[in-house]
């Protein structure tokens, strides 16, 4: 006895190899469609990809501006600061050698009234040096 398949699983069976086989061929990529498709893709993703790059070149360079302009900012503070200790280092400043232990930068100080016109002139340094501290009134 010859056992015979019903016409409705042949046809199922015959619509499962088809659809199998299409779609293994779609995802494959043998379709023209799919080949335009992926190449307008990758034309996008390198425009992207280049804006980008563009973005971040940016970006590092306005971070190295920043980062020089920093730089700049601190060395010109770190010039300063020399400069002002030089400036201290020669600046002079006056003293009543015989009524007081205050240095004054002003010579006409209200400080040095009790010195009566006994006033030295020395460098700041050579003050402290001596003793000296500064004036309450110029404080």
């Amino acid at each position: 006895m010859q056992y015979k398949r019903p016409f409705y699983k042949k046809m199922c069976f015959c619509f499962a190899i088809i659809f199998i086989s299409f779609f293994t061929s779609f995802i494959s990529g043998n379709t023209g469609m799919q080949d335009s498709q992926q190449t307008v893709i990758a034309k996008s993703t390198k425009v992207v990809k280049s804006n980008a790059k563009k973005v971040v070149t940016e970006k590092v360079t306005v971070k190295s501006r920043k980062a020089t302009r920093k730089r700049k900012l601190t060395a010109k503070r770190k010039q300063k600061k020399r400069k002002g200790v030089v400036k201290r280092n020669i600046r002079k400043v006056y003293i009543a050698p015989n009524s007081g232990r205050r240095y004054h930068f002003n010579p006409s100080c209200r400080g040095l009234r009790r010195a009566h016109g006994n006033i030295t002139k020395i460098s700041l340094k050579k003050a402290i040096n001596q003793g000296y501290t500064l004036c309450k009134w110029e404080d």
